[in-house]
């Protein structure tokens, strides 16, 4: 087989797989509409409407990837808040999903600093995980649909 061939096997295949994955995520996130959050929580879920939860003012700094501070000035509720209306109390760590299946998980211990963790509202209408003083940037999530509380 010629390498050319061979190449184009190659990248039919990952676009093949590619189209597969997307399908079964798509599968997954039964009916979760934007703005909407499921949170997952021994073996129950729950949808809330972020919008309609009670928003407060959030400011701080956060870092971006190359190190660089980032002033937050936006709408939102701080994690522990939120699962305290939802009554969910004696977990160890929750993982927070994006609608392209990135996920940040974030321990109890770090929840429970009164303004570290928070979920604010996206100017496009979406939601994003915040977690301030934390040097690693891969823990901000944009788009979130889903809390998974373990």
């Amino acid at each position: 087989m010629k390498k050319r061939s061979r190449i184009f096997v190659l990248i039919a295949a990952l676009a093949a797989l590619t189209a597969a994955a997307a399908a079964v995520r798509l599968a997954v996130w039964e009916g979760v509409s934007e703005g909407v959050l499921r949170i997952e929580s021994s073996g129950t879920t729950t949808d809330v409407v972020f919008s309609e939860l009670e928003l407060g003012e959030v400011k701080g700094t956060v870092i971006n990837g190359k190190g660089e501070e980032k002033s937050v000035d936006a709408r939102g509720v701080s994690l522990s808040g939120l699962l305290d209306q939802c009554q969910i109390t004696g977990f160890a760590e929750v993982t927070v999903e994006a609608d392209d299946a990135y996920s940040a998980a974030v321990a109890a211990e770090e929840i429970a600093v009164p303004e570290k963790v928070y979920l604010i509202a996206q100017e496009d209408g979406g939601v994003k995980m915040v977690v301030f003083g934390d040097s690693n940037s891969k823990r901000s999530v944009s788009n979130v649909v889903c809390l998974k509380v373990r």
